[in-house]
């Protein structure tokens, strides 16, 4: 976990599987986001594969985070995690980026974040 111009970076790396072994991750987030933390950016560069309970871990603190008036970006898709969040369309939803510069900036540029 690291901070850049008011945004938490959290770096994973491995496969995101869910179940017991994704528990500190799940706190993690839970202290991130219920300690007042409202951009957050989960940089997936080193996670080669998840599966839908590693899924679903993410897309808890992405709906925590709104739910408390932040915003979750991700960075840093490999193709396999892409072509998850592809075929389940939830590109559509959450806003991914490649590089982690222009996600920073994406904070930056809006004022109610």
């Amino acid at each position: 976990m690291r901070e850049r111009d008011g945004v938490v970076i959290l770096d994973l790396a491995g496969k995101l599987m869910g179940g017991p072994e994704s528990d500190p991750l799940r706190e993690a987030f839970r202290r991130l986001i219920d300690g007042g933390t409202r951009k957050l950016i989960v940089n997936l560069r080193g996670v080669p594969w998840m599966n839908s309970s590693g899924l679903g871990v993410l897309l808890a603190a992405f709906i925590q985070a709104r739910k408390q008036g932040g915003e979750v970006k991700f960075v840093g898709l490999q193709d396999r995690v892409q072509g998850i969040l592809t075929t389940t369309k939830l590109v559509t939803m959450i806003e991914t980026w490649e590089d982690e510069e222009a996600a920073v900036r994406s904070f930056q540029s809006r004022r109610d974040v």
